[in-house]
């Protein structure tokens, strides 16, 4: 599965824009409370590889995905695999003995909206602030950038697509912070 993703960081209240979403025909799917948790292998580092492998924490449900690199420059697009997981803990310990260990972690509050094939996602994120993301599996990349810009537009959504993880955005902040 390819997932084609848009993000743009707030400049209106998530609130509002949920509003105004819900009033223009948006379906709420509903809120989910994420806690990511990143892991780097010793022997693999996904920072120079450009690839993610990732322990998710969804209200009561937990995943691991692997993120492929990055395939498109105006949109962030690569392939996802998620397989559903039981326990947490010992999956983290399997990954330990193969040589991977927690590199960080991203907490956000997530409210999922749909229209059509897209999802809307607006996302509160612990230490980065307020972001609305456009996803969309296997869609055409211009499908997607097309719908972005008549969103944007339609609801004052300004500001530059960011192409980088929550996680990128987060080691970012903790470095400039460090200097």
């Amino acid at each position: 599965m390819i997932e084609r993703e848009i993000k743009v960081k707030l400049n209106v209240d998530p609130q509002s824009l949920m509003e105004k979403l819900l009033q223009d025909g948006y379906v709420y799917v509903g809120k989910e409370t994420q806690e990511d948790i990143y892991l780097n292998g010793d022997t693999r580092d996904f920072r120079k590889t450009d690839e993610a492998l990732r322990i998710r924490l969804v209200n009561d449900k937990i995943e691991l995905t692997y993120k492929g690199p990055k395939m498109g420059s105006r949109s962030k697009s690569r392939e996802e695999i998620t397989v559903s997981l039981d326990d947490k803990d010992s999956m983290i310990r399997i990954l330990e003995k193969l040589g991977y260990r927690e590199a960080q972690s991203v907490r956000k509050t997530r409210h999922v909206l749909k229209k059509g094939e897209f999802s809307v996602c607006i996302d509160i994120v612990e230490g980065l602030g307020n972001f609305v993301e456009i996803e969309g599996i296997d869609i055409d990349e211009e499908k997607l950038l097309d719908f972005f810009k008549e969103f944007k537009s339609r609801f004052g959504i300004s500001g530059e697509v960011i192409t980088k993880s929550y996680l990128e955005l987060k080691v970012e902040k903790l470095a400039s912070s460090s200097n």
